[in-house]
């Protein structure tokens, strides 16, 4: 009788702890705009401050799972580097080739950083975008807030990295790979200004 029971309990195949429940997973978008102006070969970190930060965005790179990822480099104004991706290598090559002659020459501008990586991300996916701006700091149009503003009004985060020294600073080596930069005979020093961050 025992063993007819457990033959009948078999047959209505019973299960536990299972149910088909439909999950959507959408990936996020990144924009990575580094600042790559003369004041980033500062070598107050090693090698660079600019060759730092790549190695850092490399490693970000490698811990993407399906998040897509786009590079902007800027100076004086922001330029798309590399659209969004999720091929790794096509981003690290893009990485690696960012020198101070992929954007722009002028004033350092924050507020352009901004404003081309906004351009990069689709309005569609804006609850999965998000701006990460790598620089020293430095902000010579003082528009940051303004494009800041323009983020927050499309619900994007927008995330501030410093790089280099808030105290001391450092020189910034010469174009000619001769010494430092001068002006009126005084070596010129830059430090991270982190205010313009916050």
């Amino acid at each position: 009788m025992r063993k007819k029971r457990w033959a009948l309990f078999a047959a209505a195949r019973p299960q536990w702890g299972k149910t088909n429940e439909k999950i959507i997973e959408r990936s996020r978008n990144v924009v990575v705009a580094i600042d790559v102006s003369r004041s980033m070969l500062a070598e107050d970190v090693r090698p660079n401050r600019l060759e730092r930060v790549k190695a850092d965005v490399a490693d970000l790179i490698d811990s993407l799972e399906g998040d897509r990822c786009a590079l902007v480099a800027f100076r004086a104004s922001g330029t798309l580097i590399c659209p969004l991706t999720t091929d790794h290598g096509f981003l690290r090559s893009a990485l690696e080739q960012m020198t101070p002659d992929s954007a722009p020459r002028g004033e350092t501008d924050l507020g352009g950083a901004i404003r081309a990586s906004l351009t990069a991300l689709d309005p569609a996916a804006d609850d999965h975008n998000a701006i990460i701006i790598i620089s020293d700091g430095g902000d010579l149009r003082g528009e940051a807030l303004q494009n800041a503003a323009l983020a927050r009004k499309r619900n994007i985060p927008v995330f501030t990295v410093g790089i280099g020294d808030p105290k001391s600073g450092a020189p910034i080596p010469a174009e000619d790979g001769r010494g430092f930069v001068r002006h009126d005979g005084r070596e010129v020093r830059v430090k991270l200004e982190e205010t313009a961050l916050k």
